[in-house]
C-alpha cells in the first residue's frame, strides 16, 4: 500500500480554489484526509474534492496537530503570522507565499528541477516554494546549465494580473469595461491604467533601480540552480492579460550550445514542452497553450548572430496552476514519499 499523510491546504478560496481542486482531481498526491482551510472572513463555503462537497474550515480555529503537513497557498502577510504556529504544532509546512524564502534551513524547491535539495529535510520542517516566475525560468535554464554552463541570464517577464492578486484581475476587468464604453479607466485597485497598457514596474525601487520582485527573481533563480555567482538581471512587466505568464530569457553560456541541441535537451526536460515551428507560426502563448497545462512551454529558440555563446528563448506557463499549485503539491508528494 502506498504511503499517505493527512494534509491541510491553507488559502483555498479566490483565484486559487478552482485550480487547486482541478489539480487534486487530475493527480494522486498520496493525501489521506484532506482539510481545506482559509481565513475566517472567507471560510465557510464548500468545494468539491474527489466528488464530495467539503467545507472550507476557518484558519483561526483549525487544530493543526491533526495533520502532518500543511501546504500554504495564502498571502505572505498571513504566512508570516501562521507558519510559525503550524510548525510549533508539529506540522511540516510547504510555503508558497514567499514568506519563508529567506528562512535558514528551508530548502527552496522546484519539484521538476531540484528534488535533491530535500536531502537534508527532517520532519517537522519548513520548505519554501518560489514564485511562478522562478519556476518557469529554472525549468528552462537547468538543461542549459547542465550541458553548457551559464555565465549570465537576463529575464524580461510579461505577467498577467493574476500574478499580482485578485484585486488586480478585477481592476483590469473594470478598466477594460469602462474604456470600451468610452469612460475614463479609473485606477481603482491599480496604481495606473493597466487596460490596453504595459506597466514596467511593480513596487518600490531599491538603490540599484530594481523592484523587490525583480531582485527576488534573480536571487531565487541562483538559489534553486545553486549558481550563486552568475548574473541574473530581471525586468518584470505587467501586461493587460487576466491569467498566465510569459518571459523572454537571454542567456550567455560557458560553452557553445547549438539551437538544435538545445531543442533536444528541452524536449527531454521534466515539466517542459517545446513548441518551436517558425514556418507554421508555431510558438506557445500564455492563453492558448499554457492555460490549464501542467507544463512550461518554450519556443522561439535563437542563437545570437554575433556572439555564439548567447541564446534567446520565449517561455510561457499557467502561473497559478503550474507555478503555484502543482509545484507545491509535487513537493508534497516528494515529502510524503521519502521524508515523512
Amino acid at each position: 500500500m502506498s504511503k499517505s499523510c493527512d494534509v491541510a491546504i491553507v488559502g483555498v478560496t479566490g483565484m486559487i480554489g478552482d485550480i487547486l481542486i482541478d489539480v487534486l482531481d487530475d493527480h494522486d498526491f498520496s493525501i489521506g484526509k484532506l482539510h481545506l482551510v482559509d481565513e475566517e472572513k472567507v471560510a465557510g463555503g464548500r468545494l468539491m474534492y474527489k466528488g464530495q462537497s467539503q467545507r472550507v474550515e476557518p484558519l483561526e480555529r483549525f487544530d493543526f496537530s491533526q495533520v502532518q503537513v500543511v501546504v500554504f497557498l495564502g498571502s505572505e502577510t498571513v504566512a508570516e503570522k501562521w507558519v510559525p504556529q503550524m510548525l510549533a504544532a508539529g506540522c511540516s509546512v510547504i510555503d508558497a507565499s514567499g514568506a519563508s524564502r529567506g528562512q535558514t534551513g528551508a530548502p527552496m524547491i522546484v519539484a521538476d528541477a531540484n528534488p535533491h535539495a530535500l536531502a537534508d529535510f527532517t520532519a517537522p520542517g519548513l520548505v519554501a516554494c518560489p514564485d511562478s516566475q522562478v519556476v518557469q525560468a529554472v525549468l528552462a535554464l537547468q538543461p542549459v546549465l547542465k550541458e553548457a554552463g551559464l555565465q549570465s541570464v537576463a529575464i524580461a517577464t510579461y505577467q498577467s494580473m493574476s500574478t499580482l492578486d485578485q484585486e488586480a484581475v478585477e481592476g483590469l476587468a473594470l478598466q477594460t469595461g469602462r474604456l470600451l464604453n468610452g469612460q475614463p479607466p479609473e485606477a481603482g485597485a491599480l496604481a495606473k491604467q493597466a487596460a490596453f497598457n504595459l506597466i514596467p514596474r511593480t513596487g518600490d525601487l531599491d538603490e540599484h533601480g530594481y523592484t523587490r520582485d525583480e531582485s527576488r527573481l534573480g536571487e531565487d533563480v541562483r538559489r534553486v540552480l545553486v549558481q550563486p555567482d552568475i548574473s541574473v538581471a530581471a525586468t518584470c512587466v505587467v501586461v493587460p492579460v487576466f491569467y498566465g505568464t510569459a518571459a523572454v530569457l537571454q542567456l550567455r553560456t560557458r560553452e557553445v550550445l547549438a539551437t538544435k541541441r538545445l531543442a533536444t535537451l528541452l524536449r527531454k526536460a521534466p515539466g517542459v514542452k517545446l513548441l518551436d515551428k517558425p514556418a507554421d507560426d508555431g510558438f506557445p502563448t500564455p492563453v492558448t497553450e499554457a492555460t490549464g497545462s501542467d507544463a512550461v512551454w518554450i519556443g522561439r529558440l535563437r542563437a545570437d548572430p554575433v556572439d555564439p555563446l548567447v541564446l534567446n528563448m520565449w517561455i510561457v506557463s499557467d502561473n497559478l496552476r503550474k507555478g503555484v499549485v502543482l509545484n507545491s503539491l509535487q513537493t508534497l508528494r516528494l515529502l510524503i514519499k521519502d521524508y515523512l
